[in-house]
């Protein structure tokens, strides 16, 4: 174990696994297979739907964020809510982890980078580090890759459905508007098709805790035309089927 150090903060990083908090203070038991969903509405929805258990929570400042499971052709799973952000979103996951989960798989919007129809599928295979959390996970790197078994896990479902989808690399940034015009164009240029926040950070703190990850991609807003941005719909046609195909998909891993 040893602290590196560094002139510049976000570099420094240590090797020890235990902190002085860890999750896992609150006792909970969940399914090996979880899934962590960027929506709300549809999960409430689909929770009515199904009559899907509550089996946690999770109390934060601003709101409770609950977990339920429900079983996918008699496979049990977890899903949750996770808030915008990799620092939130991995608070949340390291208590799913902490309570059992082994085989994870997230599912978002995410901003087009590449000219493309809104509700287009994608599905990383690498993440562009461009912000804080995954640092305090693993050594600092460029990009941290994604679990090929969940890659090919997400692939067989969308291809079941009969879905187009792309392979990808995403960039993930925790500035939201710094997106800039130059930043976007350098970004293109070195092969990333999407932009989210989250991404790296649960990949790297997958891969620090030895859990498979993966991530289901849609696409919402678009910054292809880097002279004007174009909201769309926010990808609001597609958060709902987005969240039945990482279901099915975590229970192929």
């Amino acid at each position: 174990m040893a602290l590196i150090k560094n002139e510049i903060p976000i570099l420094e990083y240590d090797t020890d696994r235990q902190a002085v908090l860890m999750p896992g203070r609150i006792e909970r038991h969940f399914s090996q297979k979880a899934v962590l969903l960027f929506m709300e509405s549809e999960i409430d929805e689909y929770v009515t739907a199904h009559h899907c258990e509550e089996v946690g929570k999770f109390e934060c400042v601003t709101k409770i964020f609950y977990a339920y499971k429900t079983k996918i052709q008699d496979t049990e799973v977890t899903f949750v809510q996770v808030p915008l952000g990799g620092a939130g979103a991995v608070q949340i996951m390291e208590q799913v982890i902490a309570g059992g989960a082994k085989q994870i798989i997230a599912a978002g919007c995410c901003g087009a980078l590449e000219d493309g129809a809104e509700g287009e599928f994608f599905v990383p295979t690498a993440a562009l580090r461009q912000e804080g959390t995954s640092y305090q996970y693993l050594p600092p790197a460029r990009d941290v890759e994604l679990s090929e078994e969940a890659v090919i896990a997400i692939e067989k479902t969308l291809r079941k459905a009969g879905l187009p989808y792309r392979r990808c690399k995403t960039w993930t940034t925790d500035g939201f508007y710094r997106e800039t015009k130059e930043m976007v164009l350098y970004r293109r240029s070195e092969g990333y098709s999407v932009v989210e926040m989250e991404c790296a950070s649960m990949a790297a703190c997958a891969k620090m805790r030895g859990v498979v990850f993966g991530q289901l991609l849609f696409t919402a807003d678009s910054l292809a035309n880097v002279d004007e941005h174009d909201g769309r719909n926010w990808g609001n046609d597609t958060f709902a089927a987005a969240m039945e195909l990482a279901l099915d998909a975590v229970t192929l891993l």
